[in-house]
Parts: structure tokens; C-alpha cells; sequence
């Protein structure tokens, strides 16, 4: 989490509490806060890669690999394009593409970089 989530959190936190008059309104902020932290456990649980919900990945700190970040964010945006449309081209389109080949280009490109990277993670040449 950044320090900017982190303050935002605190914020929230802090506008909550102010609005707690009655002993239920703090059982539902407590619930609230419960409900939050098992989704976001499920969720690290199931991704353990570093995906997060919003789209956003946590840094390994020692890792300074820009590519593979921005290969990560480029994924990201093409899968959340695929899935609002219904054709490559319509893709294309809401990613600013010129045309739909653009954007397979890039999706062959980022998926032979992904093997690539794999192969080299388990020492295959």
C-alpha cells in the first residue's frame, strides 16, 4: 500500500469514527472493517503474484525491472478493455489503437515476453 492509500485510509478511518453516535453504529463500522480485511486476505490468498483488486501490484522493493512493471500495466489495461468489449477491434479502439492488428501485436509481444520471463525464472535457456 503507498503512503497516499495509507493517509486516504486514515482519513476514512478517522471521518468514520467521528460519525459513531450509538454503540450499532460502531458494531457496523467494526463489521465493515472485518468484511474489508477477509477480501482483501481472499484476494492475496488468490493472487499471490501481487495483483491487486484496483488493478494496481505491490513492488518487490529489490526488484528495479521496468519492463516487466510496465509489461504488467500494459496487460492490465488491454485484459480490462477485452472484457468491457465484444471485438479486438472495439478493444482497439477504447485502448486508442489505430487498429485492431496494433493491438494483437502488442498482445503477441507481451505474451512472448511473459514465457520469456518464466523460462528465465526457472533457468531455461
Amino acid at each position: 500500500m503507498s503512503i497516499a492509500d495509507d493517509t486516504m485510509c486514515m482519513h476514512y478511518t478517522l471521518e468514520r469514527l467521528g460519525g459513531i453516535k450509538t454503540e450499532t453504529d460502531l458494531r457496523e463500522f467494526m463489521e465493515e472493517i472485518r468484511y474489508k480485511i477477509s477480501v482483501n486476505d481472499e484476494h492475496r490468498e488468490l493472487n499471490p503474484d501481487g495483483d491487486m483488486p484496483d488493478g494496481s501490484f505491490v513492488d518487490d522493493p529489490d526488484d528495479f525491472d521496468m519492463n516487466a512493471a510496465l509489461d504488467k500495466v500494459k496487460r492490465h489495461y488491454i485484459e480490462r478493455a477485452l472484457t468491457k468489449t465484444k471485438t479486438l477491434s472495439e478493444a482497439a479502439d477504447l485502448l486508442g489503437f489505430s487498429n485492431y492488428q496494433t493491438l494483437q501485436n502488442w498482445i503477441d509481444r507481451l505474451e512472448k515476453a511473459q514465457y520469456e520471463a518464466e523460462d528465465k525464472k526457472m533457468g531455461v535457456a
